[in-house]
């Protein structure tokens, strides 16, 4: 494996994990987007899985005490399925025009309720359920799709610890089921083993490092960072859907 690329996925993963450390989300898509820059998405997409799958456990493991299991029992309940069944409808599909489905969606469901001044509602049981088996098809044709699900992860939890907390072991069993169906379609990431160790070392201390900066950060600097990243990232996703090639 290329050296070059072992280092991108090495400092790509520190930087890119701690920035997701703090926010909760949004790490994952820029590590995807550097993968594709140098290689092909069948690579690119199970190897980014794996990493993250370090990424999102490490700060699950640290944010243990505030992960809401109710939460992710639901959300997870059809990740697995869903994405058996959905893979070959959605990748079918134009990928350009669900990026930019999704950065529309997403930012709608940001905006609206907060120039509303009226929150999103705590999700019930059905829309976890139901939010969990869209994100379970959805993963195995887009590879990332955290600012999808931020949204919802913001209004079924009560502090920003909670939320990093919840999503973050959501995350993992979602990176998990999408490299369990990318192994059974012979796309497993275990010929790129360099990069990917390289990749945890990488994760693991840039979840340390952003989780130390979450526990110093108040509330109302978080609510800021938050809308301005999940903004930024839903105009890069949108701008990829309608430029990229």
């Amino acid at each position: 494996m290329d050296v070059g690329l072992t280092l991108l996925v090495g400092l790509a993963a520190l930087l890119t994990s701690a920035l997701t450390a703090v926010l909760g989300f949004g790490g994952g898509i820029v590590l995807l987007a550097l993968l594709l820059l140098v290689v092909e998405p069948v690579v690119a997409i199970p190897l980014h899985a794996a990493v993250q799958v370090v990424s999102n456990g490490t700060r699950t493991l640290v944010r243990r005490a505030d992960v809401d299991w109710t939460i992710v029992a639901r959300f997870s309940l059809l990740l697995l399925p869903a994405g058996a069944l959905v893979l070959p409808v959605v990748t079918s599909a134009p990928e350009r025009l669900l990026r930019v489905a999704i950065g529309v969606t997403v930012l709608a469901a940001t905006w609206l309720p907060e120039r509303a001044g009226r929150p999103l509602p705590r999700p019930t049981t059905p829309v976890w359920v139901a939010a969990g088996a869209a994100i379970g098809g959805l993963n195995v044709a887009l590879g990332a799709t955290g600012p999808l699900q931020a949204p919802l992860f913001r209004a079924g939890t009560d502090t920003r610890l909670a939320f990093v907390g919840t999503f973050a072991a959501s995350q993992t069993l979602g990176h998990l089921a999408k490299i369990a169906l990318f192994g059974i379609a012979g796309f497993a990431p275990t010929e790129h083993l360099a990069p990917i160790a390289v990749g945890i070392a990488g994760v693991v201390a840039g979840t340390h490092l952003g989780s130390s900066l979450l526990d110093r950060m108040p509330e109302a600097r978080f609510r800021r960072l938050y809308l301005t990243a999940i903004t930024a990232v839903c105009l890069y996703v949108m701008i990829d859907g309608l430029l990229g090639s």
